[in-house]
């Protein structure tokens, strides 16, 4: 009797553990899509609101270096930025800070155009814990496919994307 409750315990920890997977695995599709029509369309706030603290952290580092080069030269960065597409001055870009810069930066007609030509179509998920890897493809319209792979984190009681097809390297 005990064999087979133990058994019974066993099969159902098990249909949960695969439940999470499978709620896991939705929720990261979703995620993923969800960042690539944010990517598409220009909308840089709900973009950068789908980044990890380690994507943030990433972006920081880029954002200090934007800040020293403006303390060092303010007028070519700034012409640099707005060449770029940024409609910033001096005081604003001063005072970002990384939400703010990686909204800006998401929303740049670059980043739309890096992105708006591709069909996104999501193979595979892997979970590790509080990490998953996705395999997918970015077709073209002449159907070229492009392999990449997204890496998400669990933070926040969400999924939250790491890295995707260089995302942080950006102006």
């Amino acid at each position: 009797m005990r064999l087979l409750v133990c058994l019974q315990l066993v099969f159902l920890l098990a249909g949960f553990a695969y439940g999470d997977d499978a709620e896991s695995d939705s929720l990261i599709r979703i995620t993923v899509n969800s960042f690539m029509q944010a990517l598409q369309t220009g909308d840089g706030s709900a973009a950068s609101d789908l980044f990890s603290n380690q994507a943030m952290e990433q972006v920081g580092v880029m954002l200090v270096s934007i800040k020293q080069n403006l303390d060092r030269d303010p007028e070519a960065v700034l012409r640099r930025l707005n060449g770029a597409g940024y409609s910033v001055d001096l005081v604003a870009a001063e005072d970002w800070d990384t939400k703010e810069y990686i909204s800006a930066t998401l929303s740049l007609p670059m980043i739309t155009a890096r992105y708006a030509p591709y069909e996104l179509e999501i193979n595979t998920v892997t979970l590790d814990g509080r990490s998953a890897m996705v395999d997918m493809i970015f077709r073209t319209v002449n159907g070229t496919e492009i392999p990449q792979q997204a890496v998400l984190a669990y933070e926040d009681d969400g999924w939250l994307v790491t890295n995707f097809m260089g995302i942080t390297a950006f102006p």
